[in-house]
């Protein structure tokens, strides 16, 4: 029990909270609290009473125990202050099923995390994700709830936002590919070319990391970092982001943008958070690996791909709502994606290398060649499969262009095959758009900087 605490943490717990309910007899809850404080070197600040009566009789509930009792009445209105009042660095969890189930002990941690406060069971522990550096430039953390969701094209967009408005930016990235080193990137002095990609990836580099696509498409300079493993919180195992983040804040940027990657967050705390959700995600699925700690730190929240066939309308409208139960005073913009090529497409037979679904095939192709006057001859979506996408870009021999999003088998698979077959690759970046028009959000940009400096 209570010996999992000590082998998985060096901290110094020394305010515990108890979580109990009414489906235990008193008497044994008591008991339980008594070898609590047996094992804990530190103080029981109180309980909190998560509900149940089944063994509770008629009366108040503070007459069973011995300590000061929290009674929780709604779960996510209550828990928080119950963790305000009591001000532990450490919840344990005496209750059980029915009260809580997994749903709810995944909604209790996020709870405690956004209160920088552990929690832990008989055999569970999530240690809170606090300690991390803090920059003195300011600075906006890019998370997300997910793979796949578009997190690095909204960073993307917002760095460039930035610089459209004069105001110095670097973003810092970090990947599962990232590497060993911090590397500095200066996007508008160097031109990323198919043939200096290939270079990259010859070499054993990692070609199509975040930090290489926010440079090429936003023209900024980008540090390049890695990290290994993710945990329900988003706290990795491996990392060497905040040293990026030192290299940044060197160079006296005017702001610093750090990169999530995947629903795993950067380990170094900022001054904002933008949390971009996936339309498409459902909200069990977010719930079940702390997505609601992810909103609840954040002042922006940006859903992702809002539109048919990708997502449903009413998944919206399920999202919508709890994120205003859970975050009713985050800002909360909804968009979708259009590609933008890097490069000319007027007249010419191309195919696209994407990672959407599949289902926006007509939806993609008619944007395009409407647009950019063009001719698509084929189309993939297969980028995060290679066995698959080998086997398909083999089928491709009718075009002039290979358009693809930045991705690693975008350069090994599709920019290898393209040069050998001495055809053009144009890269292209996701493009948001916001409903109620790009003009609302790129102006909350604005305030969200001038409220960061003030």
């Amino acid at each position: 029990m209570l010996n999992l605490l000590k082998k998985q943490s060096c901290k110094k717990f020394e305010r515990m909270v108890a979580l109990v309910d009414g489906e235990h007899y008193p008497q044994v809850t008591n008991d339980a609290i008594r070898k609590l404080k047996k094992e804990f070197d530190g103080t029981i600040a109180g309980i909190i009473f998560l509900g149940g009566t089944e063994k509770i009789s008629s009366g108040k509930f503070s007459d069973f125990f011995d300590y000061d009792v929290f009674v929780i009445k709604d779960i996510l209105k209550d828990f928080v202050a119950a963790l305000e009042k009591f001000k532990p660095d450490i919840v344990f969890d005496l209750s059980d099923q029915p009260v809580v189930n997994h749903d709810i002990r995944m909604k209790i941690a996020s709870f405690c995390f956004y209160k920088n406060v552990s929690y832990m069971g008989t055999d569970f522990f999530f240690e809170n994700p606090a300690g991390h550096i803090k920059l003195d430039i300011p600075s906006i953390s890019v998370i997300g709830t997910g793979k796949r969701i578009g997190k690095t094209a909204i960073s993307a967009f917002i760095a460039q936002t930035y610089k459209k408005k004069g105001i110095d930016v670097i973003v810092v990235a970090m990947g599962r590919g990232g590497p060993q080193k911090p590397q500095l990137l200066k996007g508008s002095e160097m031109e990323i070319t198919p043939r200096f990609l290939l270079s990259l990836n010859r070499k054993g580099l990692h070609a199509s990391s975040d930090y290489i696509e926010d440079a090429l498409m936003s023209k900024i300079t980008t540090v390049g970092c890695r990290r290994c493993g993710g945990g329900f919180g988003g706290k990795v195992f491996l990392s060497n982001v905040a040293e990026g983040a030192r290299l940044a804040a060197s160079l006296k940027p005017d702001l610093i943008i750090m990169e999530g990657s995947g629903a795993s967050l950067p380990d170094v705390d900022t001054d904002s958070y933008i949390c971009v959700i996936g339309a498409n995600q459902k909200w069990d699925e977010i719930v079940g690996y702390l997505g609601i700690y992810r909103i609840m730190i954040s002042q922006t929240i940006v859903l992702t791909m809002c539109e048919k066939p990708v997502s449903d309308f009413k998944n919206i409208e399920v999202l919508l709502s709890n994120i205003r139960d859970i975050n009713p005073s985050a800002s909360v913009f909804l968009s979708i994606f259009r590609p933008h090529p890097l490069g000319e497409l007027r007249g010419k037979k191309v195919v696209v290398g994407m990672t959407a679904k599949s289902i926006m095939q007509e939806k993609i192709k008619n944007y395009l060649e409407k647009k950019y006057k063009c001719i698509i001859t084929g189309m993939t979506f297969s980028l995060s499969d290679r066995p698959r996408l080998y086997n398909e870009i083999k089928k491709f021999d009718d075009f002039d262009v290979f358009l693809s999003e930045l991705k690693a088998a975008a350069v090994d698979v599709i920019t290898d095959y393209s040069v050998k077959q001495n055809k053009e690759v144009i890269y292209m970046n996701n493009v948001p758009s916001f409903r109620g028009g790009n003009k609302k959000f790129t102006d909350y940009l604005s305030i969200l900087f001038n409220e960061i400096i003030s």
